[in-house]
Protein backbone atom coordinates (compact mmCIF):
# COMPACT_ATOMS: atom_id res chain seq x y z
CA UNK A 1 0.00 0.00 0.00
CA UNK A 2 1.77 3.12 -1.30
CA UNK A 3 0.57 6.30 0.42
CA UNK A 4 1.95 8.88 -1.96
CA UNK A 5 1.71 12.61 -2.43
CA UNK A 6 -0.59 12.49 -5.44
CA UNK A 7 -2.34 9.16 -5.08
CA UNK A 8 -2.73 6.19 -2.75
CA UNK A 9 -2.20 2.87 -4.51
CA UNK A 10 -2.97 -0.63 -3.35
CA UNK A 11 -1.43 -3.50 -5.27
CA UNK A 12 -2.13 -7.14 -4.50
CA UNK A 13 0.27 -9.93 -5.43
CA UNK A 14 -0.25 -13.67 -5.44
CA UNK A 15 2.96 -15.63 -5.08
CA UNK A 16 4.27 -19.15 -4.86
CA UNK A 17 7.65 -18.83 -3.12
CA UNK A 18 10.49 -20.00 -5.29
CA UNK A 19 8.22 -20.37 -8.33
CA UNK A 20 6.09 -17.50 -9.55
CA UNK A 21 4.13 -14.37 -8.75
CA UNK A 22 1.44 -12.26 -10.35
CA UNK A 23 -0.23 -8.91 -9.79
CA UNK A 24 -3.88 -9.80 -9.15
CA UNK A 25 -5.45 -6.45 -8.28
CA UNK A 26 -4.72 -2.73 -8.14
CA UNK A 27 -6.68 0.19 -6.75
CA UNK A 28 -5.73 3.82 -7.21
CA UNK A 29 -7.28 6.80 -5.46
CA UNK A 30 -6.25 10.38 -6.25
CA UNK A 31 -5.76 11.88 -2.78
CA UNK A 32 -3.60 14.95 -3.47
CA UNK A 33 -2.27 14.79 0.06
CA UNK A 34 0.10 17.70 -0.38
CA UNK A 35 -2.43 19.98 -2.11
CA UNK A 36 -2.70 23.35 -0.40
CA UNK A 37 -0.04 22.55 2.21
CA UNK A 38 1.26 25.64 3.99
CA UNK A 39 4.48 25.67 5.96
CA UNK A 40 4.69 21.89 5.69
CA UNK A 41 1.27 21.42 7.30
CA UNK A 42 -1.06 19.14 5.36
CA UNK A 43 -4.59 20.47 5.12
CA UNK A 44 -7.61 19.04 6.93
CA UNK A 45 -9.49 18.16 3.75
CA UNK A 46 -6.43 16.39 2.33
CA UNK A 47 -6.07 14.36 5.53
CA UNK A 48 -9.77 13.46 5.32
CA UNK A 49 -9.26 12.18 1.74
CA UNK A 50 -6.30 10.13 2.96
CA UNK A 51 -8.31 8.62 5.80
CA UNK A 52 -11.17 7.75 3.44
CA UNK A 53 -8.82 6.00 1.02
CA UNK A 54 -7.15 4.14 3.89
CA UNK A 55 -10.56 2.96 5.09
CA UNK A 56 -11.40 1.70 1.60
CA UNK A 57 -8.11 -0.16 1.30
CA UNK A 58 -8.31 -1.62 4.81
CA UNK A 59 -11.82 -2.91 4.16
CA UNK A 60 -10.79 -4.35 0.80
CA UNK A 61 -7.86 -6.24 2.31
CA UNK A 62 -9.98 -7.71 5.12
CA UNK A 63 -12.90 -8.79 2.94
CA UNK A 64 -10.72 -10.32 0.20
CA UNK A 65 -8.48 -12.26 2.59
CA UNK A 66 -5.18 -10.51 1.89
CA UNK A 67 -2.69 -12.26 4.18
CA UNK A 68 -0.08 -9.53 4.63
CA UNK A 69 -0.58 -5.78 4.31
CA UNK A 70 2.42 -3.47 4.04
CA UNK A 71 1.48 0.24 4.13
CA UNK A 72 4.30 2.69 3.39
CA UNK A 73 4.28 6.48 3.25
CA UNK A 74 6.55 8.62 1.11
CA UNK A 75 7.42 12.27 0.56
CA UNK A 76 4.23 14.10 1.55
CA UNK A 77 3.87 12.39 4.91
CA UNK A 78 7.62 12.19 5.48
CA UNK A 79 7.97 15.96 5.12
CA UNK A 80 4.72 16.92 6.88
CA UNK A 81 5.00 19.09 9.98
CA UNK A 82 1.80 17.38 11.24
CA UNK A 83 2.97 13.87 10.36
CA UNK A 84 1.63 12.33 13.59
CA UNK A 85 -1.84 13.72 12.92
CA UNK A 86 -1.85 12.31 9.39
CA UNK A 87 -0.70 8.86 10.51
CA UNK A 88 -3.30 8.80 13.27
CA UNK A 89 -6.05 9.66 10.78
CA UNK A 90 -4.88 6.90 8.42
CA UNK A 91 -4.76 4.44 11.32
CA UNK A 92 -8.28 5.35 12.35
CA UNK A 93 -9.62 5.40 8.81
CA UNK A 94 -7.92 2.15 7.89
CA UNK A 95 -8.96 0.59 11.18
CA UNK A 96 -5.50 -0.20 12.41
CA UNK A 97 -3.23 0.39 9.40
CA UNK A 98 0.17 1.42 10.75
CA UNK A 99 2.00 3.07 7.88
CA UNK A 100 5.77 2.91 7.83
CA UNK A 101 7.21 6.28 6.84
CA UNK A 102 10.07 5.64 4.43
CA UNK A 103 13.19 7.74 4.57
CA UNK A 104 14.37 9.23 1.27
CA UNK A 105 17.10 6.57 1.12
CA UNK A 106 14.60 3.75 1.71
CA UNK A 107 12.27 5.13 -0.94
CA UNK A 108 15.15 5.23 -3.42
CA UNK A 109 16.21 1.68 -2.51
CA UNK A 110 12.76 0.23 -3.13
CA UNK A 111 12.51 2.08 -6.43
CA UNK A 112 15.91 0.66 -7.38
CA UNK A 113 14.78 -2.88 -6.52
CA UNK A 114 11.74 -2.48 -8.75
CA UNK A 115 13.87 -1.20 -11.63
CA UNK A 116 16.76 -3.67 -11.42
CA UNK A 117 14.45 -6.68 -11.07
CA UNK A 118 12.50 -5.76 -14.21
CA UNK A 119 15.18 -4.43 -16.58
CA UNK A 120 18.65 -5.46 -17.70
CA UNK A 121 20.30 -2.31 -16.37
CA UNK A 122 23.63 -3.17 -14.72
CA UNK A 123 25.32 0.21 -14.88
CA UNK A 124 23.35 3.41 -15.25
CA UNK A 125 20.86 5.71 -13.56
CA UNK A 126 17.26 5.51 -12.47
CA UNK A 127 14.75 8.26 -11.84
CA UNK A 128 11.64 7.79 -9.68
CA UNK A 129 9.25 10.72 -9.84
CA UNK A 130 6.28 11.03 -7.52
CA UNK A 131 3.95 13.79 -6.48
CA UNK A 132 6.24 15.22 -3.83
CA UNK A 133 9.78 14.25 -4.69
CA UNK A 134 12.16 12.87 -7.29
CA UNK A 135 14.75 10.21 -6.49
CA UNK A 136 17.76 9.74 -8.75
CA UNK A 137 20.13 6.85 -8.17
CA UNK A 138 23.32 5.52 -9.70
CA UNK A 139 23.54 1.78 -10.31
CA UNK A 140 26.91 0.07 -10.62
CA UNK A 141 27.11 -3.67 -11.29
CA UNK A 142 23.41 -3.92 -10.33
CA UNK A 143 24.10 -2.34 -6.96
CA UNK A 144 22.66 0.98 -5.78
CA UNK A 145 25.83 3.01 -5.39
CA UNK A 146 24.29 6.30 -4.34
CA UNK A 147 21.05 8.25 -4.56
CA UNK A 148 19.59 11.66 -3.97
CA UNK A 149 16.09 12.91 -3.28
CA UNK A 150 14.83 16.34 -4.23
CA UNK A 151 11.44 17.94 -3.40
CA UNK A 152 10.55 18.51 -7.05
CA UNK A 153 7.66 16.10 -7.55
CA UNK A 154 4.81 16.78 -9.98
CA UNK A 155 2.24 17.95 -7.42
CA UNK A 156 4.70 20.06 -5.45
CA UNK A 157 6.03 21.82 -8.56
CA UNK A 158 2.53 22.40 -9.91
CA UNK A 159 1.45 23.99 -6.64
CA UNK A 160 4.55 26.19 -6.53
CA UNK A 161 4.87 27.28 -10.16
CA UNK A 162 2.03 26.27 -12.48
CA UNK A 163 -1.13 27.47 -10.78
CA UNK A 164 -3.92 28.68 -13.04
CA UNK A 165 -5.92 27.36 -15.95
CA UNK A 166 -3.25 28.13 -18.56
CA UNK A 167 0.52 27.89 -18.26
CA UNK A 168 2.58 30.90 -19.33
CA UNK A 169 6.14 31.00 -20.63
CA UNK A 170 7.13 33.01 -17.58
CA UNK A 171 5.84 30.23 -15.29
CA UNK A 172 7.73 27.58 -17.25
CA UNK A 173 10.92 29.62 -17.17
CA UNK A 174 10.67 30.04 -13.40
CA UNK A 175 10.03 26.30 -12.96
CA UNK A 176 13.01 25.35 -15.11
CA UNK A 177 15.25 27.74 -13.19
CA UNK A 178 14.12 26.26 -9.87
CA UNK A 179 14.68 22.69 -11.08
CA UNK A 180 18.18 23.53 -12.27
CA UNK A 181 18.96 25.11 -8.89
CA UNK A 182 17.67 22.03 -7.05
CA UNK A 183 19.81 19.66 -9.10
CA UNK A 184 23.02 21.66 -9.26
CA UNK A 185 24.25 20.60 -5.82
CA UNK A 186 24.43 16.94 -6.85
CA UNK A 187 27.67 17.20 -8.78
CA UNK A 188 27.93 13.42 -9.24
CA UNK A 189 25.02 13.60 -11.71
CA UNK A 190 26.54 16.20 -14.00
CA UNK A 191 26.91 14.87 -17.54
CA UNK A 192 27.42 11.24 -16.50
CA UNK A 193 25.40 9.98 -19.47
CA UNK A 194 24.69 6.30 -19.93
CA UNK A 195 21.39 4.49 -19.54
CA UNK A 196 18.56 6.21 -17.66
CA UNK A 197 15.51 4.24 -16.53
CA UNK A 198 12.45 6.12 -15.29
CA UNK A 199 9.63 4.95 -13.05
CA UNK A 200 6.59 6.54 -11.45
CA UNK A 201 3.14 7.56 -12.66
CA UNK A 202 4.38 10.61 -14.56
CA UNK A 203 6.80 8.55 -16.66
CA UNK A 204 4.20 5.88 -17.36
CA UNK A 205 1.61 8.48 -18.35
CA UNK A 206 3.99 10.29 -20.70
CA UNK A 207 4.89 6.97 -22.35
CA UNK A 208 1.20 6.16 -22.86
CA UNK A 209 0.50 9.62 -24.30
CA UNK A 210 3.41 9.46 -26.74
CA UNK A 211 2.52 5.94 -27.85
CA UNK A 212 -1.02 7.04 -28.63
CA UNK A 213 0.23 10.12 -30.49
CA UNK A 214 2.58 8.15 -32.76
CA UNK A 215 0.18 5.19 -33.22
CA UNK A 216 2.66 2.81 -31.62
CA UNK A 217 1.71 -0.80 -32.39
CA UNK A 218 2.14 -2.18 -28.86
CA UNK A 219 0.23 -1.25 -25.73
CA UNK A 220 3.23 -2.22 -23.56
CA UNK A 221 4.81 0.82 -21.91
CA UNK A 222 7.48 -1.07 -19.99
CA UNK A 223 10.70 -0.67 -21.96
CA UNK A 224 9.39 2.14 -24.16
CA UNK A 225 12.03 4.78 -24.83
CA UNK A 226 11.10 8.46 -24.53
CA UNK A 227 13.55 10.72 -26.33
CA UNK A 228 14.08 14.33 -25.32
CA UNK A 229 12.61 15.32 -28.67
CA UNK A 230 9.42 13.36 -27.88
CA UNK A 231 9.34 14.89 -24.41
CA UNK A 232 9.79 18.41 -25.77
CA UNK A 233 6.91 17.89 -28.20
CA UNK A 234 4.70 16.69 -25.34
CA UNK A 235 5.68 19.65 -23.15
CA UNK A 236 4.81 22.04 -25.99
CA UNK A 237 1.48 20.28 -26.55
CA UNK A 238 0.58 20.48 -22.85
CA UNK A 239 1.69 24.10 -22.54
CA UNK A 240 -0.51 25.12 -25.45
CA UNK A 241 -3.65 23.74 -23.80
CA UNK A 242 -5.55 24.89 -20.73
CA UNK A 243 -5.91 22.22 -18.05
CA UNK A 244 -9.52 21.45 -18.98
CA UNK A 245 -8.59 20.62 -22.59
CA UNK A 246 -5.57 18.54 -21.60
CA UNK A 247 -8.03 15.99 -20.22
CA UNK A 248 -9.02 15.12 -23.78
CA UNK A 249 -5.50 14.03 -24.74
CA UNK A 250 -5.32 10.28 -25.43
CA UNK A 251 -3.39 8.38 -22.76
CA UNK A 252 -3.71 11.08 -20.09
CA UNK A 253 -5.82 10.32 -17.02
CA UNK A 254 -8.06 13.27 -16.19
CA UNK A 255 -6.80 13.54 -12.60
CA UNK A 256 -3.25 14.04 -13.90
CA UNK A 257 -4.13 16.79 -16.36
CA UNK A 258 -3.04 19.60 -14.05
CA UNK A 259 0.22 18.01 -12.80
CA UNK A 260 1.57 16.20 -15.86
CA UNK A 261 3.29 19.29 -17.29
CA UNK A 262 5.33 20.00 -14.17
CA UNK A 263 6.30 16.33 -14.01
CA UNK A 264 7.39 16.33 -17.65
CA UNK A 265 9.52 19.44 -17.15
CA UNK A 266 11.12 17.89 -14.05
CA UNK A 267 12.05 14.76 -16.01
CA UNK A 268 13.50 16.92 -18.78
CA UNK A 269 15.57 18.81 -16.20
CA UNK A 270 17.04 15.57 -14.86
CA UNK A 271 17.80 14.34 -18.39
CA UNK A 272 19.55 17.61 -19.11
CA UNK A 273 21.53 17.43 -15.87
CA UNK A 274 22.77 13.86 -16.41
CA UNK A 275 23.32 14.36 -20.13
CA UNK A 276 21.09 11.75 -21.77
CA UNK A 277 18.81 11.92 -24.80
CA UNK A 278 16.45 9.11 -23.84
CA UNK A 279 14.72 7.75 -20.75
CA UNK A 280 13.52 4.14 -20.69
CA UNK A 281 10.09 3.62 -19.17
CA UNK A 282 9.86 1.13 -16.32
CA UNK A 283 6.38 0.08 -15.19
CA UNK A 284 7.74 -1.24 -11.89
CA UNK A 285 9.01 0.76 -8.95
CA UNK A 286 8.62 1.22 -5.23
CA UNK A 287 5.63 -1.08 -4.73
CA UNK A 288 7.21 -3.91 -6.69
CA UNK A 289 10.50 -3.30 -4.87
CA UNK A 290 8.77 -3.88 -1.54
CA UNK A 291 7.23 -7.08 -2.91
CA UNK A 292 10.56 -8.35 -4.27
CA UNK A 293 12.14 -7.85 -0.85
CA UNK A 294 9.64 -10.42 0.51
CA UNK A 295 9.50 -12.72 -2.51
CA UNK A 296 13.28 -13.07 -2.94
CA UNK A 297 14.13 -13.30 0.77
CA UNK A 298 16.58 -14.18 2.21
CA UNK A 299 18.68 -13.01 -0.75
CA UNK A 300 20.47 -9.74 -0.05
CA UNK A 301 20.23 -7.71 -2.12
CA UNK A 302 16.93 -9.26 -3.26
CA UNK A 303 17.69 -9.52 -6.99
CA UNK A 304 16.89 -12.05 -9.67
CA UNK A 305 20.20 -13.50 -10.92
CA UNK A 306 18.91 -13.30 -14.51
CA UNK A 307 15.94 -10.99 -15.12
CA UNK A 308 15.19 -12.28 -18.62
CA UNK A 309 15.17 -15.94 -17.60
CA UNK A 310 13.10 -15.18 -14.49
CA UNK A 311 10.63 -13.22 -16.60
CA UNK A 312 10.05 -16.06 -19.07
CA UNK A 313 9.69 -18.70 -16.37
CA UNK A 314 7.33 -16.53 -14.34
CA UNK A 315 4.96 -16.06 -17.28
CA UNK A 316 5.16 -19.77 -18.09
CA UNK A 317 4.37 -20.76 -14.49
CA UNK A 318 1.47 -18.34 -14.30
CA UNK A 319 -0.16 -20.07 -17.26
CA UNK A 320 0.42 -23.59 -15.88
CA UNK A 321 2.73 -24.76 -18.64
CA UNK A 322 3.91 -28.35 -19.05
CA UNK A 323 7.41 -27.79 -17.70
CA UNK A 324 9.06 -31.10 -18.78
CA UNK A 325 7.63 -30.85 -22.31
CA UNK A 326 8.59 -27.18 -22.69
CA UNK A 327 12.15 -27.84 -21.52
CA UNK A 328 12.49 -30.81 -23.85
CA UNK A 329 11.19 -28.86 -26.85
CA UNK A 330 13.58 -26.03 -25.98
CA UNK A 331 16.55 -28.39 -25.81
CA UNK A 332 15.73 -30.06 -29.12
CA UNK A 333 15.01 -26.76 -30.89
CA UNK A 334 18.32 -25.34 -29.68
CA UNK A 335 20.16 -28.48 -30.85
CA UNK A 336 18.73 -27.87 -34.33
CA UNK A 337 19.69 -24.17 -34.09
CA UNK A 338 23.25 -24.94 -32.95
CA UNK A 339 23.67 -27.74 -35.49
CA UNK A 340 22.54 -25.62 -38.43
CA UNK A 341 24.91 -22.89 -37.26
CA UNK A 342 27.82 -25.35 -37.23
CA UNK A 343 26.77 -26.38 -40.73
CA UNK A 344 27.23 -22.79 -41.82
CA UNK A 345 23.55 -22.05 -42.45
CA UNK A 346 23.52 -19.02 -40.13
CA UNK A 347 25.79 -17.21 -37.65
CA UNK A 348 24.38 -18.75 -34.47
CA UNK A 349 23.54 -15.44 -32.80
CA UNK A 350 23.36 -15.85 -28.98
CA UNK A 351 20.49 -13.36 -28.95
CA UNK A 352 18.45 -15.38 -31.44
CA UNK A 353 19.26 -18.52 -29.46
CA UNK A 354 17.80 -16.90 -26.34
CA UNK A 355 14.65 -15.84 -28.20
CA UNK A 356 14.23 -19.44 -29.37
CA UNK A 357 14.58 -20.74 -25.82
CA UNK A 358 12.04 -18.21 -24.53
CA UNK A 359 9.52 -19.07 -27.25
CA UNK A 360 9.97 -22.79 -26.65
CA UNK A 361 9.30 -22.39 -22.94
CA UNK A 362 6.17 -20.35 -23.71
CA UNK A 363 4.91 -22.04 -26.88
CA UNK A 364 2.00 -23.87 -25.25
CA UNK A 365 0.77 -21.31 -22.70
CA UNK A 366 -2.24 -20.57 -24.90
CA UNK A 367 -3.66 -23.98 -23.94
CA UNK A 368 -4.82 -22.32 -20.72
CA UNK A 369 -7.46 -20.62 -22.90
CA UNK A 370 -8.20 -23.53 -25.22
CA UNK A 371 -6.22 -26.15 -27.12
CA UNK A 372 -7.77 -25.08 -30.42
CA UNK A 373 -5.82 -22.11 -31.80
CA UNK A 374 -3.58 -22.15 -28.72
CA UNK A 375 -0.77 -20.74 -30.86
CA UNK A 376 -2.92 -17.63 -31.39
CA UNK A 377 -3.89 -17.44 -27.73
CA UNK A 378 -0.23 -17.77 -26.74
CA UNK A 379 0.70 -14.93 -29.09
CA UNK A 380 -1.58 -12.39 -27.43
CA UNK A 381 -0.83 -13.70 -23.93
CA UNK A 382 2.90 -13.08 -24.45
CA UNK A 383 2.35 -9.66 -26.00
CA UNK A 384 0.01 -8.55 -23.22
CA UNK A 385 1.67 -10.23 -20.24
CA UNK A 386 4.96 -8.67 -21.28
CA UNK A 387 8.46 -10.00 -20.66
CA UNK A 388 10.37 -7.56 -18.42
CA UNK A 389 14.02 -7.50 -19.44
CA UNK A 390 13.28 -7.93 -23.15
CA UNK A 391 12.89 -4.89 -25.37
CA UNK A 392 9.84 -4.42 -27.58
CA UNK A 393 11.42 -5.88 -30.69
CA UNK A 394 12.37 -8.98 -28.72
CA UNK A 395 8.91 -9.21 -27.17
CA UNK A 396 7.35 -9.09 -30.65
CA UNK A 397 9.76 -11.70 -32.02
CA UNK A 398 9.15 -14.12 -29.14
CA UNK A 399 5.37 -13.66 -29.43
CA UNK A 400 5.55 -14.22 -33.19
CA UNK A 401 7.58 -17.41 -32.64
CA UNK A 402 4.92 -18.67 -30.24
CA UNK A 403 2.32 -17.84 -32.90
CA UNK A 404 4.42 -19.63 -35.57
CA UNK A 405 5.01 -22.92 -33.76
CA UNK A 406 2.06 -24.54 -35.54
CA UNK A 407 -0.13 -24.04 -38.60
CA UNK A 408 0.35 -21.29 -41.20
CA UNK A 409 2.80 -18.41 -40.61
CA UNK A 410 1.06 -15.26 -39.36
CA UNK A 411 0.67 -11.86 -40.95
CA UNK A 412 2.41 -9.25 -38.83
CA UNK A 413 2.81 -6.09 -40.89
CA UNK A 414 1.29 -4.09 -38.02
CA UNK A 415 4.32 -4.97 -35.88
CA UNK A 416 6.93 -3.76 -38.38
CA UNK A 417 7.53 -0.44 -36.59
CA UNK A 418 9.19 -2.35 -33.73
CA UNK A 419 10.99 -4.92 -35.88
CA UNK A 420 14.37 -4.63 -37.58
CA UNK A 421 15.65 -5.35 -41.10
CA UNK A 422 16.22 -9.08 -41.51
CA UNK A 423 13.67 -10.12 -38.88
CA UNK A 424 11.53 -11.90 -41.49
CA UNK A 425 14.44 -14.24 -42.21
CA UNK A 426 15.22 -14.63 -38.50
CA UNK A 427 11.62 -15.48 -37.72
CA UNK A 428 11.45 -18.10 -40.49
CA UNK A 429 14.71 -19.69 -39.33
CA UNK A 430 13.83 -19.77 -35.63
CA UNK A 431 10.27 -20.94 -36.31
CA UNK A 432 11.65 -23.91 -38.25
CA UNK A 433 13.82 -24.88 -35.27
CA UNK A 434 10.91 -24.51 -32.83
CA UNK A 435 8.50 -26.49 -35.00
CA UNK A 436 10.99 -29.33 -35.32
CA UNK A 437 11.57 -29.35 -31.56
CA UNK A 438 7.81 -29.52 -30.99
CA UNK A 439 7.24 -32.32 -33.49
CA UNK A 440 10.13 -34.39 -32.17
CA UNK A 441 8.37 -34.45 -28.79
CA UNK A 442 4.89 -34.86 -30.26
CA UNK A 443 4.03 -37.66 -27.86
CA UNK A 444 5.36 -35.68 -24.85
CA UNK A 445 7.34 -38.72 -23.76
CA UNK A 446 10.80 -37.19 -23.91
CA UNK A 447 11.95 -40.27 -25.82
CA UNK A 448 14.06 -38.35 -28.36
CA UNK A 449 17.46 -37.93 -26.72
CA UNK A 450 18.86 -35.53 -29.27
CA UNK A 451 19.46 -34.60 -32.88
CA UNK A 452 22.59 -34.28 -34.95
CA UNK A 453 22.64 -31.95 -37.95
CA UNK A 454 24.58 -32.92 -41.05
CA UNK A 455 24.62 -30.39 -43.85
CA UNK A 456 25.59 -31.49 -47.34
CA UNK A 457 24.76 -29.41 -50.38
CA UNK A 458 21.09 -28.77 -50.93
CA UNK A 459 19.92 -31.26 -48.28
CA UNK A 460 20.27 -31.17 -44.50
CA UNK A 461 20.02 -34.45 -42.62
CA UNK A 462 18.80 -34.65 -39.03
CA UNK A 463 19.90 -37.83 -37.28
CA UNK A 464 17.43 -38.55 -34.49
CA UNK A 465 18.63 -40.44 -31.41
CA UNK A 466 15.85 -41.89 -29.26
CA UNK A 467 15.05 -44.34 -26.51
CA UNK A 468 13.15 -46.91 -28.51
CA UNK A 469 11.74 -46.59 -31.99
CA UNK A 470 11.91 -42.96 -33.24
CA UNK A 471 9.50 -43.65 -36.12
CA UNK A 472 6.63 -41.54 -34.82
CA UNK A 473 8.94 -38.61 -33.98
CA UNK A 474 10.57 -38.77 -37.42
CA UNK A 475 7.19 -38.99 -39.18
CA UNK A 476 5.91 -36.01 -37.21
CA UNK A 477 9.02 -33.91 -37.81
CA UNK A 478 8.91 -34.64 -41.54
CA UNK A 479 5.74 -32.55 -41.66
CA UNK A 480 8.00 -29.52 -41.13
CA UNK A 481 10.01 -29.96 -44.32
CA UNK A 482 8.32 -26.92 -45.87
CA UNK A 483 8.98 -24.67 -42.87
CA UNK A 484 12.60 -25.88 -42.77
CA UNK A 485 13.11 -25.06 -46.44
CA UNK A 486 11.48 -21.66 -45.86
CA UNK A 487 13.88 -20.93 -43.01
CA UNK A 488 17.13 -22.39 -44.36
CA UNK A 489 16.68 -22.74 -48.14
CA UNK A 490 17.59 -26.42 -47.83
CA UNK A 491 15.66 -29.66 -48.16
CA UNK A 492 15.17 -31.65 -44.96
CA UNK A 493 15.86 -35.33 -44.42
CA UNK A 494 15.36 -37.18 -41.13
CA UNK A 495 16.87 -40.55 -40.25
CA UNK A 496 17.26 -42.65 -37.11
CA UNK A 497 20.69 -42.37 -35.48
Amino acid sequence: MDLGSNSFRLVVFRSRPGRSFALTDEIRESVRLSAGAEGGVLQTDAIARAAAAAKLYGTFCRTTGVEEVIPVATSAIRDAANQAEVLAAIRAGGTGLDARVLSAAEEARYGYLGVVNSTTVEDGLFLDIGGGSVQVGRITRRTLERSTSRPIGAVRMTEAFLQGVKTTRRQLKALRRHLADELVSDSWMAGVGGRLVGTGGTVRTLAAMIQRRIAYPLAEIHGFGITREMLAETIDELTALPVAKRRTLPGLKSDRADIILAGAVAIDAVMDRVGVEEIETCSQGLREGIFYERFLAPAEPPLFPDVRRASVLNVAENYDFDHPHAEHVARLAIEVFDGTARAGLHLGSPLEREWLWAAAMLHDIGVVVDYHDHHKHGFYLVLNAGLPGFDHRELAMIALLVRSHRKAPPSYDWLRPVLAPGDDERLARLAACLRLGEQLDRGRTGSVRGVEVQGRGATVTLRVAANGDPGVAIWSAEQEAVSFERGFSRRLRLVAA
